[in-house]
């Protein structure tokens, strides 16, 4: 795990957690009127992780970069692993902001729950969450999990949505990342809920081998996200979900009490939530993957082109 260090307005360059204090009182740039303290007059640093994938390392780099230009110190620590090994992190204290987005959330914290609209969803997350948890406001911006199969596969059994799988006699060998075998729209829903046979699921979280695996015919099916760059890359066929299986998956940021209490903190990560679109972030997450940009400058010219850093 790496972190990239990052500098307050005095220079001085920050760390994990502690960092020296370098105002003598918090002023927020983002608005007027009282405030809390801000994490910056404390002298702590907000340190924003992110998972193994790009998307999650654009994400974390937005929040940090947007808190620091608003006198935040903030810093990132990328690679934590599986969204669960991330969520672990923020858990046990060694980070305290994750990106994350609200279908998955809520069903990682609460497998039963009944939402279904993106509404409901950000409704039902605030209880299902931890002691010593928040979310800040949901973005627009989603980035939505989806089956896909190749267009001839599709075109060769007639394949427009899930219920259709039911045609592929033979069974399929299903690929997504390694949590989706436990997630409440995983394999087991396909049986359950279209009476799809998964004959095999191969985890991989790498979605370019994914995507090989998809295309050379290993996999009959496989999970992306919607801005991920592959779908378009590939002509691959989205199937509907008309039993909608699969929740609204809005990116919302998972916070520890102290940053969702920081009013400079808060409202810097929010007007990122805010400005965020879809379209933004397919454009950022392909920036990384196709041009080999890394999340950090690809965050940085973003923030400036919103003027928001």
């Amino acid at each position: 795990m790496r972190v990239r260090h990052r500098f307050g307005p005095c220079g001085v360059g920050l760390v994990l957690v502690v960092v020296s204090a370098c105002g003598t009182s918090p002023v927020d740039p983002l608005g007027s009127g009282s405030v809390t303290p801000s994490t910056a007059a404390s002298g702590r640093a907000v340190v924003v992780g992110a998972s193994t994938s790009t998307e999650s390392s654009v994400l974390a780099e937005l929040y940090a970069q947007a808190m620091t230009a608003h006198g935040v110190p903030a810093a990132t620590r990328t690679g934590l692993g599986s969204p669960d090994e991330a969520r672990r992190a923020l858990q046990e204290g060694s980070v305290s902001v994750l990106p994350e987005y609200t279908g998955d959330l809520l069903l990682s914290l609460d497998p039963n729950a009944t939402a279904t609209t993106a509404a409901e969803v950000a409704q039902a997350l605030p209880a299902a969450l931890p002691t010593g948890q928040r979310v800040l406001a949901s973005s627009p911006a989603a980035d939505q999990d989806v089956y896909v199969v190749t267009r001839d596969f599709a075109r060769r059994h007639g394949l427009a949505t899930l219920a259709d799988l039911k045609k592929v006699s033979a069974g399929l060998t299903l690929g997504g990342p390694a949590e989706l075998e436990t997630l409440a729209y995983g394999p087991a829903a396909l049986t359950s809920i279209y009476g799809v046979t998964v004959k095999g699921f191969r985890p991989d979280d790498s979605v370019t081998m994914r995507a090989r695996d998809l295309t050379a015919g290993r996999l009959q099916l496989a999970t992306f996200g919607t801005t991920e760059s592959v779908l378009a890359a590939h002509g691959y066929v989205e199937l509907g979900d008309p039993q909608e299986i699969v929740l609204p998956q809005n990116v919302v940021p998972l916070t520890s009490a102290a940053v969702a209490e920081d009013a400079i903190a808060r409202r810097a990560v929010e007007s990122v939530q805010a400005a965020l679109t879809t379209a933004d972030l397919a454009a950022l997450d392909e920036r990384v993957d196709a041009a080999h940009v890394a999340p950090a400058e690809v965050a940085r010219d973003w923030l400036q082109g919103q003027g928001l850093s």
